[in-house]
């Protein structure tokens, strides 16, 4: 079985519509292609209680965590409180972190100091590309949320997640999704190890349905894919990748 993963996008703006999510859809990708699954997705608000609440039932289900916002120095950042609530523990001002910071800022106001604040117990990571380490408690991974940070330090830590391949087939055919998922259902059955998806598209001019196979086990994607596509006339078949 794959390594599983959760990510809590924390921000009242994405919620209220002011800032699109850019991070999950990244992080999605970039966790598919190191083979670490992603089982779930939630956005939830600056909210203390219901940082800590979502923190603690994601930490218990996934092998990873990955937190997104409410790390500033502002009275709505209020992630590393939510989590260290989550384990009845307290935030500490890392030592770490407020000498990069005073190296920056000079003498730090209580708000500067905030942002050196992390859950007691946390570790911090860097990779020598990173001018601010990422936060690491437990298995949860606490990112900042602007895109551009979030970024460099998800690229930071990916050669920590060392996975087997998710080995991925496409298959693009020209039929309506009634008209394969007879197909799809009978391969479902026969491949229990293999995860297919149907995808129907409005908006493409040379296909009307995308089928996506997915494994661990290479042979058995081949397989599942060779009963798929002798199952579709030649004529309905656009491309396979």
């Amino acid at each position: 079985m794959a390594k599983t993963a959760g990510i809590i996008i924390i921000g009242d703006e994405i919620l209220s519509g002011k800032v699109q999510d850019y991070n999950s859809f990244f992080m999605a990708q970039e966790l598919w292609s190191h083979g670490v699954r992603l089982s779930r997705i939630s956005i939830i608000p600056d909210d203390i209680d219901q940082i800590s609440e979502e923190v603690r039932n994601f930490s218990q289900r996934f092998d990873y965590v990955f937190t997104s916002g409410g790390i500033g120095p502002t009275h709505d950042d209020v992630t590393i409180e939510g989590i260290s609530k989550a384990f009845d523990i307290n935030p500490v001002v890392n030592a770490t972190l407020r000498d990069i910071l005073e190296k920056k800022q000079g003498h730090l106001s209580p708000e500067q100091l905030k942002m050196a604040e992390v859950p007691d117990g946390s570790e911090l990571f860097s990779d020598g590309t990173l001018s601010f380490p990422l936060i690491k408690f437990r298995n949860i991974f606490i990112f900042p949320g602007i895109p551009q940070l979030l970024r460099k330090k998800f690229i930071a830590i990916e050669k920590l997640f060392n996975e087997p391949i998710i080995y991925l087939k496409k298959v693009y055919l020209n039929e309506s999704e009634s008209m394969v998922a007879p197909v799809l259902n009978e391969i479902v059955k026969q491949y229990v190890n293999v995860k297919i998806g149907s995808y129907p598209v409005i908006d493409q001019i040379e296909y009307t349905v995308m089928v996506t196979l997915e494994s661990l086990d290479r042979e058995s994607l081949n397989a599942a894919s060779e009963n798929l596509l002798k199952s579709i006339p030649d004529e309905k078949l656009i491309r396979v990748e």
